[in-house]
């Protein structure tokens, strides 16, 4: 009898598109914390951060940074480089074509980028002005279909113009050139902030290989509650049509049941508001790095809170403020069985330091590609904001951080 149950729910789950809950067959290990190899402590040269790596179709991995120059040619607030080779010995190489966001009007912020079927994308984030500062307005999608030497961009209605590094258009923010603007926003206090305009993409093994559905999974936080995570998805094939894209709602038996209306959006993780000795997280947190680990047969995820303005309150002018790095940032890891959870907390500390107690860690992500077989072996990858001798910030660390963590199991 249970033979032909199986049979039955594996029908019409490929008839209907139903999401059924995994067993416990499905996880390999269960993970139980992190060790932290700090002796594998690596820093490279030039500056910036967040840096959020997709592994592309041709074996490379390609990340974005921003404010800052990894090579030293030019600063940018937003471009993309290819990572090539290892963790212990890489070098990077530009992509120069990618369009040029550099100050003035070009003050946008990526993060969300991923690679399907030999396509790169990338979600641009656009500050309120001309320089750092949030919250973000929306997003604009950017979009490659030979490895980076070209670029689109990307409207709603899924229409493609193509966008050169100095194009006009690259700067272009109105509903024409916008995948989202300002749209369905909710307050914190008073001052309103937008979903989805803070994203990263799940990460599926080489160009989205080891997807285990048609689907692409794109988390961000409430803009105005960073701590509530939003979810959404939609088919490869339409990742461009903003009316193809579904929102998670909520689970039911661990199942997410799903909506074609933003309006009716929930939270698919809530992490914490504050930190247990009372210091509020602002609204440049909790945008989460998910890959998929095949060793563990599970998605790994890897995210963290900033703290507020210098008094950390939960008012808007804390929780809006420029400045995020009172103190060092938190730190936790979840692991699921599917992309889009539930997730379980395996590790979480308030405040996370890695070799200076003056550390300023913040945005931490985990590489896709540099993953031991077994899973247990990962790479962290996190920013750090840290002042020099004279209380300049942005400056000691303010580079690629990484190092090998190991993730226990029973």
């Amino acid at each position: 009898m249970r033979y032909y149950l199986i049979i039955v729910l594996a029908f019409l789950s490929t008839i209907f598109n139903l999401t059924f809950s995994s067993s416990a067959a499905d996880v390999k290990h269960t993970p139980t914390g992190v060790t932290f190899h700090k002796d594998t402590l690596y820093r490279s040269g030039g500056y910036g951060d967040n840096w959020r790596p997709l592994w592309a179709a041709d074996d490379l991995q390609i990340t974005p940074m921003c404010d800052g120059s990894w090579l030293g040619i030019k600063n940018y607030h937003n471009h993309l480089y290819r990572i090539i080779g290892d963790p212990e010995n890489f070098s990077i190489s530009d992509i120069p074509n990618y369009p040029d966001f550099s100050g003035g009007p070009g003050s946008w912020f990526g993060y969300g980028v991923v690679s399907v079927d030999g396509v790169l994308y990338s979600a641009v984030s656009k500050t309120p002005g001309d320089q750092w500062s949030g919250p973000f307005r929306g997003i604009k999608l950017l979009k490659s279909k030979d490895n980076g030497e070209t670029w689109y961009r990307v409207d709603r209605n899924g229409n493609e113009r193509k966008i050169g590094p100095q194009d006009k258009i690259r700067n272009q923010v109105n509903p024409d050139e916008m995948f989202f603007l300002e749209e369905f926003g909710l307050v914190h206090q008073k001052q309103k902030a937008y979903p989805f305009s803070f994203v990263d993409f799940v990460k599926c093994g080489k160009d989205n290989s080891a997807a285990k559905d048609d689907y692409i999974y794109i988390y961000s936080p409430e803009g105005a509650h960073a701590h509530k995570l939003l979810l959404a998805r939609v088919t490869k094939d339409k990742l461009g049509i903003r009316s193809a894209w579904e929102y998670f709602v909520k689970y039911e038996d661990s199942r997410p049941v799903w909506t074609s209306d933003i309006r009716k959006r929930g939270y698919a993780h809530v992490f914490p508001q504050k930190s247990s000795d009372g210091n509020h997280f602002g609204w440049y947190s909790w945008v989460p790095s998910v890959v998929w680990n095949e060793g563990l047969g599970l998605y790994i995820m890897v995210n963290g809170g900033t703290y507020a303005g210098h008094q950390m309150t939960s008012s808007d002018k804390d929780y809006y403020d420029a400045w995020m790095h009172t103190l060092t940032g938190s730190l936790g890891f979840w692991y699921s069985s599917k992309p889009y959870g539930p997730w379980r907390r395996f590790y979480y500390t308030d405040y996370w330091t890695v070799d200076d107690p003056e550390n300023r860690t913040y945005q931490p992500s985990l590489s896709p590609k540099w993953i031991s077989p077994d899973g247990k072996e990962m790479i962290l990858i996190w920013s750090d904001a840290m002042k020099n001798e004279k209380g300049k910030s942005h400056t000691v660390n303010y580079k690629w951080n990484h190092m090998k963590i190991t993730i226990q199991t029973d």
